[in-house]
């Protein structure tokens, strides 16, 4: 018998190691079954899941149990990507080992990323994801590592991958280049600085504004509208720039906008992207005044090694001094910073480097094509990769200066510049460490051949995730089975990054589409709506949740997640769904004694009774609701609908209306009942495992293992829908007893009386609705235990009398004093005459023992009461029937 209360942490640990010691959810390859892989986020090695993790893979672990329990081949592995920025962060600052120590640090990161992914995986299962986990991958495995090598040797020989000197996005405080799509725009507050340039002539000066006075020093021309008119005049000529005292040239273009600022912009190698344009459109020398470390250069003079910040303070100092910074306007603007994957934040300089590239921008319209082959949900997430693709300005820079990624597998010949690719035989490889291939470059004949020391963009490892999972180039049998994956799951957040990489590559090397579907998540917020911050205190980890009410209560928090659309945490929701668990708990403890010697197979077929008609055809027309969202990923309508069902309709209504049947000697009639409760809850179950696979498994395994048979609640097929059980007539009398019912507990309620109290006589009229209330009697009267109930057929003969009239003491009192006795007396003499002056003018006036009494309606208390054949009685109306409740 199930205990009194729900306990989640045993039930939920109890389940979690049954289902990894028997293996239940272990992928073997199936031909026979349609294959369903889903392509898993690898999240990175951080060593904690936070709660949007926990949405977007309970998202999947959702989708992976319903497509198993519809006879899917369910390839469900879950990988963890381990290279990036933090965990060198952690290393170099927490265990102080350098990066000028490559063996070591590289340990170190090594040692630290496996205790990450265990504690990692110890919480994937805590919150019941259903992965395989023998096919866990990382991908610092020298597998994976080679698999992407591989991928790239193919880039190379189809000769989209070459090496560059180009400006990058380039973090100084990170050290490295990074992607556009690791760097983004963020609003804050600074300051627009209006400066005069000196022209080279002697003749006046141009204004500028730039919210950087620290480009000053690399500045190669100044640029103007060539339809402005207060600059027409002056281009063709040369200013001279204060302090560094060069001269550099105006020019006319069409990208200048006039509105801004002065209207007149100087163009600096490089402040931004449109000083690339510029640069490259006009062949402008190039002047790099910020390094590295995002200090001055020598060509700065004076301002030499100071801090970008410092040397703004500094140059727009001199400037004013020198009578030549003439206004200092404070503005809110876009900072281009380092915002993917890292908690960095810093601002991004444009330098130069030398650069590893992947040729992507000539396949925006083909790529495009093939992300509209896919099926987005929601399908607007279609256009977010559409304009990140239409909007890119040059190619992949895929090479990182760090030390813990995979090696780019690449020696380059110092005299020519030669390429030299490794081995395929060799994969994977590490330049850094490894001897080249050959002795001697194959172009030049040269000896100096070099390793690459940089290692790729983390994106390059994740962005192959399709055909790592489906074990491309290594199984064909297991390739062709799985590929293309069914089912890429991922946030918003990086649609741009893994999504749009994940196509482009996983294009090139197979001409195929990776995915058939994207599913889509939002982002999680705070309990006050805000992005999830520690500055702003809001931040939630599951270790608070999991631990006071279970994971099967966060996880019905993901499912009513809508598609695509932030999802804010709040404990009141998680708070409402433990509730609802338990209430689901108490349901099955009380049908337990019903059900569980039932021999189901042999009276399924009986007749049922109009109630259980009822509720069965409302779980029917549930399944097949619950089907159709589930094939379009649609998780939180349906989650509300079921919890709605359970709750109210099974538990509220069905459940109390049924208690007299099953407790009662009309066996046929218990039998039936009993039946109906079998099917109901059996398949109440089945729908909700895939949400909450823990209370599941334990109700399964307590109440229906014994006759079902299968070891696990898991291993079950998806509910079928019934169309015989759809029943509009058993329907509209379900609705109707709960209607009548409701209005018998209300009564009750407003009397004081216990649900299950007695009710000695109470009679129905009723015209339309006749016939079915009859249908449905025993059920009223036994489930409302009435002592006489009747179903009249007609509309009752009733009438109204004031049953008591008396003042208001607490107005009257005050004002008439001795007189109230008599006042009182004379209201109950004449309650009819008094009951219709008020009526008619809101008022009464009477004279007690000569004296003039006045009262108004808010000085009277009037009860009335409404009769039939003279017993007083209490009335409600549903429908067009009226219940009368007598005394």
């Amino acid at each position: 018998m199930l205990p009194k209360n729900y306990n989640p942490e045993e039930v939920e640990t109890k389940w979690q190691r049954f289902w990894l010691d028997e293996k239940i959810y272990k992928y073997e390859l199936d031909e026979k079954k349609p294959p369903y892989a889903i392509d898993t986020p690898p999240p990175f090695t951080s060593g904690t899941l936070h709660l949007g993790h926990v949405l977007s893979h309970t998202w999947i672990d959702i989708v992976a149990r319903y497509k198993r329990m519809r006879g899917y081949n369910v390839l469900f592995p879950q990988g963890f990507d381990n290279h990036g920025l933090p965990t060198e962060l952690k290393v170099e600052k927490e265990f102080g080992i350098s990066k000028d120590e490559p063996e070591k640090f590289l340990q170190k990161c090594i040692e630290w990323t496996w205790q990450a992914i265990e504690a990692m995986r110890n919480q994937f299962i805590r919150i019941g994801y259903s992965a395989d986990w023998d096919l866990e991958y990382h991908t610092m495995d020298d597998e994976y590592k080679a698999l992407v090598q591989k991928s790239l040797l193919e880039f190379y020989k189809k000769g989209l991958l070459y090496q560059a000197e180009h400006p990058v996005f380039w973090c100084p405080n990170c050290r490295t280049s990074l992607a556009k799509a690791e760097v983004g725009y963020v609003e804050e507050d600074g300051f627009l600085y209006y400066i005069k340039l000196p022209l080279a002539d002697g003749n006046g000066y141009i204004p500028i504004a730039t919210t950087r006075p620290e480009l000053m020093p690399a500045c190669v021309a100044v640029f103007v509208h060539p339809e402005d008119d207060r600059y027409k005049d002056l281009v063709g000529k040369k200013v001279k720039l204060p302090i560094f005292e060069r001269e550099v040239p105006i020019l006319a273009d069409e990208d200048v906008d006039p509105s801004f600022g002065t209207g007149a912009v100087y163009n600096c190698t490089y402040g931004d992207e449109q000083d690339i344009v510029w640069q490259k459109r006009y062949n402008l020398p190039v002047i790099i005044a910020i390094d590295e470390y995002g200090r001055m250069t020598e060509v700065a003079g004076k301002y030499k090694g100071m801090k970008t910040e410092e040397a703004r303070e500094a140059i727009a100092k001199d400037l004013e001094e020198m009578g030549l910074l003439y206004k200092k306007e404070k503005i809110r603007h876009r900072v281009l910073r380092h915002t993917e994957r890292s908690s960095c934040m810093a601002p991004i300089e444009l330098l130069p480097k030398k650069q590893w590239f992947i040729k992507v921008k000539e396949f925006t319209e083909e790529l495009v094509e093939v992300a509209r082959q896919i099926r987005w949900f929601p399908e607007d997430m279609f256009l977010r990769l559409k304009d990140w693709a239409e909007s890119m300005d040059w190619d992949w820079v895929i090479s990182r200066q760090r030390v813990f990624g995979t090696p780019i597998p690449f020696w380059v010949c110092k005299d020519c510049g030669h390429i030299i690719p490794a081995r395929e035989e060799d994969l994977p490889v590490d330049p850094r460490f490894d001897k080249p291939p050959v002795e001697k470059c194959p172009k030049c004949g040269s000896a100096n051949l070099e390793g690459v020391r940089d290692v790729l963009d983390c994106w390059i490892d994740s962005s192959i995730t399709p055909l790592v999972i489906t074990k491309w180039t290594k199984d064909e049998k297991w390739f062709k089975h799985n590929f293309p994956t069914a089912l890429r799951p991922q946030g918003t957040d990086i649609i741009r990054t893994w999504a749009f990489y994940t196509i482009f590559r996983t294009y090139i090397l197979t001409g195929q589409k990776p995915w058939h579907d994207i599913l889509i998540n939002g982002m999680v917020a705070g309990p006050d709506g805000r992005k999830m911050s520690k500055s702003y205190g809001n931040v939630v980890s599951p270790e608070e949740v999991i631990p006071k009410y279970g994971a099967d209560a966060l996880r019905l928090w993901t499912a009513l997640a809508p598609p695509g659309e932030d999802h804010p945490f709040k404990w009141e929701t998680v708070d409402y769904n433990f509730r609802f668990l338990q209430k689901l708990w108490n349901i099955f403890r009380f049908a337990e004694r019903h059900i569980k010697d039932l021999d189901y197979n042999a009276n399924k077929n009986i007749k049922l009774e109009p109630l259980d008609r009822w509720i069965l055809s409302r779980l029917h027309r549930l399944i097949k609701f619950a089907t159709n969202e589930m094939e379009i990923y649609r998780f939180n309508l349906l989650t509300r609908e079921l919890m709605t069902f359970i709750w109210h309709e099974v538990a509220d209504d069905y459940l109390e209306m049924i208690k007299h049947r099953l407790y009662g000697e009309d066996k046929e009639s218990k039998l039936k009942a009993r039946v109906a409760l079998y099917e109901l809850l059996y398949n109440i179950l089945l729908l909700l495992a895939p949400f909450v696979p823990h209370i599941t498994e334990e109700l399964y395994q307590e109440v229906f293992k014994d006759k079902v048979g299968a070891k696990s609640i898991h291993l079950l097929e998806w509910p079928a829908y019934n169309e015989a059980r759809i029943d509009e007539e058993a329907e509209k009398l379900g609705e109707l007893a709960r209607e009548i019912i409701g209005a018998m507990r209300r009564y009750k309620n407003s009397h004081g009386l216990a649900l299950n109290a007695k009710l000695k006589h109470v009679a129905i009229y009723a015209t339309d609705s006749y016939e079915m209330l009859k249908a449905i009697e025993k059920d009223i009267a036994g489930t409302m235990n009435i002592e006489k109930l009747e179903i009249v057929k007609g509309e009752p003969e009733l009438e109204e009398r004031i049953v008591e009239i008396k003042p208001n003491f607490r107005t009257v009192g005050p004002r008439y004093g001795k007189l109230v006795p008599k006042i009182v007396a004379y209201l109950k003499q004449n309650a009819e005459e008094v009951s219709k002056a008020l009526k008619e003018s809101g008022k009464v006036e009477f004279e007690v023992e000569g004296q003039k009494v006045e009262l108004s309606k808010d000085d009277i208390v009037l009860r009335k009461a409404v009769f039939s054949e003279g017993e007083e009685v209490e009335t409600a109306v549903v429908g067009d029937a009226v219940i009368l409740f007598f005394a």
